[in-house]
């Protein structure tokens, strides 16, 4: 993809990610295999593929409460490893002119204890080390106030934000969205984790079942809610998202 808008570049207010961290290349329209579909999505009112999936998380619950980490920040990771791995979770587009970044931020909505109102801390990424970015997400998360909370989400397009409904086992979930059309950075939702039986044909994880305590016919569940604008990707992309993310979590070594 060549760099077509340089020029336009150098007038551009950087706002809309964060320089310092991350790269953009501007998509050259013309070549673009997606260019019909981008802008047929433009033009429509609710532009967005919005999907709620359980998924088993059972060893990554289970490394969580090993290593007495915040089991949501360690999902947030797991999440993070797979969206940059799937390069339309990379294109963003500003004032109708797509991009694709170098790499995601995330953002983690936290609400402090005792408190009710929730804070957004920033998780360190790109990051190799699943203690290391619970770590630092952690003292970013504590360190947080409500009232920074727009500055570090609006109009930013190289962040992924995620949320969560921990006291409700949804199955489904809408995010707010800044702008009907145009917000088009993909967010992500976790609800209530639970106890179900294990699917037929998946007999994966059971040293995490025994380390949980729970029966070798049953795993730990959660509902992942995936909001993404459909200009940018289609239902086999966030499929595809499922599917790495199901892969990442039955290969992880939860005893580390």
């Amino acid at each position: 993809m060549e760099d077509n808008f340089a020029k336009e570049y150098s007038d551009y207010d950087k706002s809309f990610y964060d320089a310092e961290s991350n790269s953009i290349q501007w998509i050259d329209l013309e070549t673009w295999e997606r260019k019909r579909l981008f802008y047929n999505y433009l033009g429509t009112d609710l532009p967005y593929i919005i999907l709620t999936a359980n998924v088993d998380v059972t060893p990554i619950r289970a490394f969580a409460k090993r290593h007495h980490v915040s089991f949501n920040n360690c999902m947030v990771y797991m999440c993070m490893k797979v969206i940059d791995s799937i390069e339309n979770y990379r294109y963003r587009f500003i004032d109708g002119k797509p991009f694709i970044i170098d790499h995601t931020r995330p953002i983690v909505n936290h609400i402090k204890q005792g408190e009710e109102l929730f804070v957004m801390g920033e998780g360190p990424w790109p990051c190799d080390d699943i203690l290391e970015f619970c770590r630092i997400c952690h003292e970013n998360q504590e360190a947080a106030e409500p009232d920074d909370m727009q500055g570090r989400v609006r109009h930013k397009l190289d962040i992924i934000n995620f949320t969560s409904i921990y006291w409700v086992q949804y199955t489904g979930f809408i995010r707010t969205i800044i702008e009907d059309g145009v917000d088009n950075a993909p967010k992500f939702s976790f609800g209530k984790f639970f106890k179900g039986p294990l699917w037929a044909g998946d007999a994966g994880n059971g040293a995490a079942c025994e380390e949980l305590g729970i029966g070798a016919d049953e795993r730990i569940w959660m509902p992942i809610s995936n909001q993404t604008h459909h200009g940018l990707m289609d239902g086999r992309h966030v499929g595809l998202f499922y599917n790495r993310l199901k892969e990442e979590i039955d290969k992880f070594d939860f005893t580390k």
